[in-house]
Parts: C-alpha cells; structure tokens; sequence
C-alpha cells in the first residue's frame, strides 16, 4: 500500500485465536496499527469484531496468539489492565445518541 509505513507497529496482534462451546471466533488474526492511524472494523454479525476488541481491551483472554503494544509483549489481565497501558476501548451503544 503506498505510503504504508514501515517503522515498528504501535500494536501488532500476531496469531490470536478464540473459541467458545461449539464456535471458532478467531482463528489465527493478524493486526498491526502504527502511530497516526485509525482503523475500522466492519462485518457482519459473528465475524469476531468485538472479540477482537475484548481481547485487546482485556476484557477477554485469547487461546492463543501474542500481543506487543509500544514495543513489549503485553498480556492484559482486565480492561483496567489495557487502560493503565493506554488502551481505551468504546463500545458500540446505541441509547448513547437516541436520535441517529
């Protein structure tokens, strides 16, 4: 991709990984996010976007798979964990604006 940068991640999710009883969530993602940017997640119900989010919020640990933010592995034992990190995940929530 043009203009991609190539210095080290700020976050690099390598491998994660999540089941539940009977469901496969994530299966071996990849994720790199450098100083500056900002990235969505999109698709469709199921696809593991919020896990994905709950595993690096803390909010949830992974099955397998590494986490480095800010150059050091990281394994955050609860959301409070990842926002003493700098880490701050906000959730979708509809009754926050009513009207749209």
């Amino acid at each position: 991709m043009a203009g991609q940068s190539t210095a080290t991640p700020l976050l690099k999710m390598t491998g994660i990984s999540k089941s539940f009883p009977g469901v496969k969530a994530l299966e071996h993602v990849d994720f790199e996010a450098h100083h500056g940017e900002i990235h969505a997640f999109l698709g469709e119900n199921g696809a593991g976007k919020s896990t994905l989010l709950k595993i690096l919020s803390g909010a949830q640990p992974p099955d397998s798979g590494t986490i480095i933010f800010d150059g050091s592995p990281r394994v955050f034992a609860s959301p409070h964990d990842a926002q003493k990190a700098g880490i701050v995940t906000i959730y979708q929530e509809f009754t926050l604006a009513p009207d749209m």
